[in-house]
């Protein structure tokens, strides 16, 4: 909602969901909203269910990797975003992730596994990390039916950008929220990883019955977005072609 309106600004509820493009909105978030920006998990969620019933809380947005739901004690308006990013594309995108930080309890597996068996481990292990994983962050559970998928995303989420249009994502929520400037960020990008097109197609089709849902979700709301940039007047589109070329808007 822009701040020219006369009604007040929603609470914005920010969902960072792992492995699209996220820490870079957090550059925007932070340049935008300062000390009115919440980050999840700063507190703990029972901390954050009283802060979020206190109208004054002094917060205009929360970002964070978190679930869908805070909003059912916010004693404030709210609107949900997030971005996206096509399922198979995130997926190997974590994978990869993974094998460059040792850290990470999945490390071993990555390192000493064909990609094919990986993608084939028991189902708690696909369920906790993979397995339509961005529906999960978007709806607060596991899949629903498409039908209350819909309903979700139509009734909270005004704008889901996608990575693939990160700029005209941006644009978009910009507009809508009344953010004084944007500037293109690039964090956290993993060194040297294989595009899709080197992946075994085998692997592939893997990871795509792991992200059914996922998949028809980032189809929906890619054609949205697409339809939203489409319906730009003539001078907002220029003015976003010109983002795009220079990565700044003020």
């Amino acid at each position: 909602m822009s701040r020219e309106s006369t009604k007040p600004s929603p609470l914005l509820f920010f969902i960072h969901i792992p492995k699209t493009a996220g820490s870079s909105i957090h550059q925007i978030l932070h340049r935008e909203y300062g000390k009115r920006l919440g980050i999840f998990y700063d507190l703990t969620p029972r901390e954050w269910e009283m802060t979020l019933a206190r109208p004054d809380h002094g917060f205009d947005c929360i970002f964070g990797h978190y679930w869908f739901g805070p909003h059912a004690r916010s004693a404030r308006p709210y609107e949900y975003a997030t971005l996206m990013r096509h399922p198979v594309e995130a997926v190997l995108s974590y994978y990869f992730y993974i094998a460059h930080h040792p850290s990470h309890w999945l490390n071993p597996f990555v390192l000493q596994m064909p990609m094919k068996d990986f993608f084939q481990l028991p189902d708690n292990i696909m369920d906790a990390f993979f397995r339509n994983y961005q529906s999960n962050y978007m709806l607060g559970r596991p899949p629903v039916s498409w039908k209350n998928t819909l309903k979700i995303v139509t009734e909270h989420y005004p704008i889901v950008g996608v990575t693939e249009l990160y700029h005209e994502s941006v644009y978009l929520l910009k507009n809508r929220y009344g953010w004084k400037s944007a500037e293109v960020f690039r964090v956290n990008a993993t060194p040297n990883r294989p595009t899709i097109e080197q992946i075994d197609p085998e692997v592939i089709a893997l990871i795509e019955s792991l992200v059914e849902h996922d998949l028809r979700l980032y189809r929906f709301v890619r054609k949205r977005l697409e339809k939203e940039i489409e319906r730009l007047p003539h001078w907002k589109k220029k003015q976003l072609e010109l983002f795009k070329r220079e990565g700044r808007l003020d």
